[in-house]
């Protein structure tokens, strides 16, 4: 066997795989005119993510799709909090009066741990993107307390 052969099957064996993530990816590209748009060197950064820890994260999955533009946002919210999994509360549901724009985040916490899972799906003018990402409660809390973090952030 090959060392990248080796390493795939490393990579795929060894990442969590997340059910809520995928049903609800497959729920939305099943839609008429819906595709998901496959991402190069997406497994990879994943596995570099899961590695390497960077502050707060501990885990990511990406999803784009192109066609959504005839969907209903509403709709979409509606898979989202039917197909996020058990657990998945509202955090933010917005709509942009003047464009198509909308983003809706989900979040659960990771039972037994101080870890919390957030589902988000944005869509703009041209693509839909869905992420759910494992992040550290405290990482994430301690962040949001700095001034000084906050501020860069919002300036972005």
């Amino acid at each position: 066997m090959t060392k990248r052969a080796l390493l795939f099957l490393l990579v795929a064996f060894t990442l969590p795989v997340h059910a809520d993530f995928s049903t609800l990816a497959r729920a939305i590209d099943n839609h008429r005119g819906v595709h998901r748009v496959w991402i190069p060197f997406l497994g990879l950064a994943r596995a570099v993510v899961w590695v390497a820890r960077p502050e707060g994260v501990h885990d990511f999955q990406l999803a784009t799709f192109e066609g959504t533009e005839r969907l209903d946002p509403r709709e979409l919210q509606r898979i989202l909090a039917e197909e996020a999994g058990p657990g998945f509360k509202p955090l933010v549901r917005t709509w942009s009066r003047h464009s198509k724009e909308w983003t809706f985040i989900y979040v659960r916490p990771t039972p037994n741990s101080s870890r919390m899972e957030l589902m988000v799906l944005t869509n703009d003018d041209e693509e839909t993107v869905l992420v759910r990402v494992e992040v550290d409660a405290g990482v994430i809390a301690r962040k949001l307390n700095d001034p000084r973090h906050v501020k860069m952030v919002a300036s972005r």
